[in-house]
């Protein structure tokens, strides 16, 4: 058995030997579009390969149990791969109740079907084949203590779509900046690796939050350091963040002006809702970033965004991204939905089902994301990602199409999750606090408390906590104060998106009655665009 301390330092070893190898290994256009072509030539043969190795052949996965459970062995499936395709045998899956929900996938639920139940936690899910020297957090909490290896190989499969993502955006040798928060959230230190082995290296990190906001472990702090002066030390780059919070977005939009005015261009990659807070920042100080090229992620790139950005005369290229999951799909500038991104089939599967959206009377077509690539930190089947929107091959001329990435997801949304200023919570992680802790504090019951996603006029997605004037009098600011204290709890991604939201009022108290649907007052009221409900 090794002790704490020498299993330490032989993770770094590891971490510090993939990490050279990967910032040596860098990738060009031409790069791109000989790998995304050979990927999707052979997905069937690398999705047989990584189900063999990374659940048949792993008796701890809950995918063989369901599989077991289906009848289906191995030869089934390779018989049905080869025969209809990937799609069509991941249809059959889940008519044989081979899927995971997202709470399943996450631990919080056991997985049920028919008469049997397993228990799951969500390291069941990880691939038992890489080395699990570190992990990142997702960018909310979806679930208390939410970890995913963070694999520079699988970064470095993801780093072939960057060359092409930023030349459909003409923004290939621009200089560039980020607007992520630091460890333990991937994005900041995946976008600094990302960028640097497609060759266009990043020269600001700005961080919208600071070590102290989402009280980083002391594991967190080192990896930091360890991953910049590291990179620094075998010749990458890699700038180290600097605290702009969200209310200081005139610090990345003067950036962004003086750049362009030195180089001709600039762009930054960042969470949708801060691209449109640097872009009001420019417009209120009479700063130029017109032909600036923005990359949004985090939450959906809605009509009312869109048109903000483009009021300054930049771009903007939406990208869809679940840490556990990985890079989905890139937009490219002959998209006609505002949010329409292009689907990366060579490393990702999707299907969709019609599912009931819980407390309402509707359907949706649920996304069931399936991955493709051995170096995946988490194997994927059928998994419930909780979004949904429209999946459909489209032509629009451009390099990924070229490329044979032809399908087209739009209008994403989420029917079971919450985004505010980039950061995402699983409604049910706040069924407690609002059915448990605002009544024993403030008074009323569970029905007196809601929770509403909504876009407000300067085109930013907030959060509204309802409450019932019949509660009587409360301090909101005492309220909203136990609120983020209460996310606090949750491990790592309940404190990033406190620290997030308590930046810039991302959540907002109005007294007025929860609003119901076929006379149910659910605890968490979604919508899907401004004024329109799921």
């Amino acid at each position: 058995m090794k002790l704490p301390v020498i299993s330490e330092v032989s993770k770094y070893s590891s971490l510090a030997w993939d990490l050279r190898t990967s910032l040596k290994h860098r990738i060009t256009l031409e790069d791109s579009k000989r790998v995304i072509p050979e990927r999707l030539q052979n997905r069937e043969r690398n999705f047989l390969s990584l189900v063999e190795k990374g659940i048949y052949a792993n008796p701890k996965s809950p995918y063989l149990k369901l599989l077991k459970l289906a009848g289906c062995e191995f030869g089934d499936l390779d018989k049905s791969i080869n025969k209809d395709g990937i799609e069509a045998t991941l249809n059959k899956l889940l008519s044989q109740g081979v899927y995971i929900s997202w709470e399943e996938f996450k631990g919080k639920r056991d997985l049920v079907r028919g008469g049997t139940t397993f228990h799951v936690h969500e390291r069941d899910f990880d691939n038992p084949y890489l080395p699990g020297y570190y992990y990142v957090r997702s960018s909310g909490s979806r679930s208390a203590g939410t970890r995913t290896m963070l694999d520079l190989k699988h970064r470095t499969d993801l780093s072939y779509y960057y060359p092409p993502s930023l030349a459909v955006s003409n923004a290939l040798g621009s200089p560039l900046g980020i607007w992520f928060p630091l460890l333990p959230s991937s994005a900041g230190v995946g976008g600094l690796l990302h960028h640097w082995q497609a060759g266009n290296p990043v020269l600001r990190w700005f961080s919208q939050v600071n070590e102290k906001d989402v009280q980083a472990s002391c594991r967190d702090r080192i990896a930091l350091r360890y991953i910049i002066y590291g990179g620094r030390l075998w010749g990458a780059k890699l700038p180290y963040p600097e605290n702009v919070s969200l209310d200081q977005a005139v610090t990345v939009a003067r950036w962004m002006a003086e750049t362009k005015k030195k180089y001709g261009s600039c762009s930054l990659s960042c969470f949708t809702s801060s691209i449109v807070k640097v872009c009001q920042a420019a417009m209120g100080n009479d700063l130029d970033i017109s032909g600036c090229h923005f990359f949004g992620g985090g939450e959906p790139l809605t009509e009312a965004k869109r048109k903000q950005i483009e009021a300054t005369g930049a771009t903007v290229c939406p990208r869809y991204w679940i840490t556990e999951i990985g890079l989905i799909g890139c937009g490219c500038l002959g998209a006609s939905a505002p949010d329409d991104i292009h689907l990366f089939t060579d490393t990702i599967a999707l299907i969709q089902h019609q599912r009931k959206v819980f407390h309402y009377d509707i359907n949706v077509n649920s996304f069931l994301f399936t991955s493709l690539l051995k170096s995946s930190p988490k194997i994927i089947l059928n998994v419930e990602s909780d979004d949904y929107g429209i999946a459909q091959n489209t032509k629009c001329g451009c390099l990924f199409e070229q490329m044979g990435l032809t399908t087209h997801l739009h209008d994403i949304r989420s029917y079971a999750k919450l985004t505010g200023s980039g950061m995402t919570i699983l409604g049910s992680d706040f069924v407690r606090i609002l059915e448990e802790v605002l009544p024993g504090k403030y008074g009323g019951a569970s029905t007196d408390y809601q929770l509403i996603e909504e876009e407000d006029e300067r085109g930013q997605t907030c959060i509204s906590l309802i409450i019932n004037p019949a509660v009587g009098g409360v301090d909101n600011d005492a309220v909203i104060d136990t609120v983020l204290n209460e996310l606090r709890r949750n491990a790592y991604g309940g404190k990033l998106a406190a620290g997030f939201w308590s930046q810039v009022n991302t959540l907002k108290v109005k007294r007025i009655q929860p609003l119901s649907t076929s006379g149910k007052i659910a605890t968490m009221h979604l919508l899907k665009k401004k004024g329109n409900q799921i």
